[in-house]
């Protein structure tokens, strides 16, 4: 502004460095400023003066735009921040479904291990049958 005014909306939407909703709200407003700008350009086929921005200035600084522009960054904030667990999540429900089938695959019995468990399980059948049957025969027809 070429006659020395200043607007204060940064300071307004700003409270500080850490203020990332009030840097994304100032950003919203300085995009309305350039469509304004380029907007009054096509009409007027010339840059705009102080004065002609003054309409523009009036608006922009009202409680209610002001307003506005916070709940647009919010908005925006919550978009980006359910976008990222979005993305977030589905890595982690690959990563974690890979994992399971990977330790699923790594405890599984192999054939011949299961084969020899069988075999194993098999003769300690036969063994323990025959030893119940023999238990359970008369004293004098045990050999």
């Amino acid at each position: 502004m070429a006659d020395g005014c200043y607007n204060h909306i940064y300071s307004v939407l700003v409270e500080n460095e850490q203020d990332i909703l009030g840097i994304i709200a100032y950003s919203l407003y300085k995009r309305q400023k350039i469509e304004f700008i380029q907007a009054f350009k096509v009409k007027h086929d010339r840059e705009p003066k102080d004065e002609d921005l003054a309409p523009f200035h009036d608006v922009s600084n009202s409680p209610t735009q002001l307003e506005s522009y916070r709940n647009q960054a919010s908005q925006l904030a919550q978009g980006f921040l359910d976008a990222s667990i979005a993305a977030q999540a589905v890595e982690l429900e690959q990563y974690y479904s890979d994992k399971a089938s990977s330790d699923i695959r790594n405890t599984k019995p192999g054939f011949w291990l299961g084969v020899a468990q069988s075999l194993v399980g098999s003769v300690l059948f036969v063994f323990f049958a025959r030893f119940s049957c023999f238990l359970y025969l008369e004293p004098e027809s045990r050999p």
